[in-house]
């Protein structure tokens, strides 16, 4: 079988349309078309400047086999751990709140 099912979903999991999912790994639509069809094969360096833009495992994409896609498809699994320790350290402070907090104590002097 060839990958094109598994092309569709990954796409559709990610809510892109085909000149969209083409546009991330330099192809046309007519060329995504043909990849999910079955009528022609993704090159090995289109798959993987396509996963270096989303979350999917290449072994499933090509074979079936593994995981399809990270629980969170559009967050790398090392920006998930960030964000989760962040969540579990109360005194752990996004960019933003530092931010607001300086900008708080900012004071004009005439």
């Amino acid at each position: 079988m060839h990958m094109g099912p598994r092309l569709i979903q990954l796409r559709r999991r990610y809510k892109l349309n085909q000149s969209e999912l083409g546009r991330l790994c330099g192809v046309t639509k007519a060329a995504v078309s043909q990849w999910e069809t079955g009528a022609s094969a993704p090159e090995v360096k289109k798959l993987i400047e396509l996963r270096s833009k989303l979350v999917f495992s290449l072994d499933w994409l090509i074979t079936g086999e593994e995981e399809a896609i990270a629980s969170r498809p559009h967050v790398k699994p090392q920006v998930e751990r960030r964000r989760a320790d962040r969540r579990r350290d109360p005194g752990c402070e996004t960019r933003r709140q530092a931010h607001r907090r300086q900008s708080d104590r900012l004071v004009i002097i005439l």
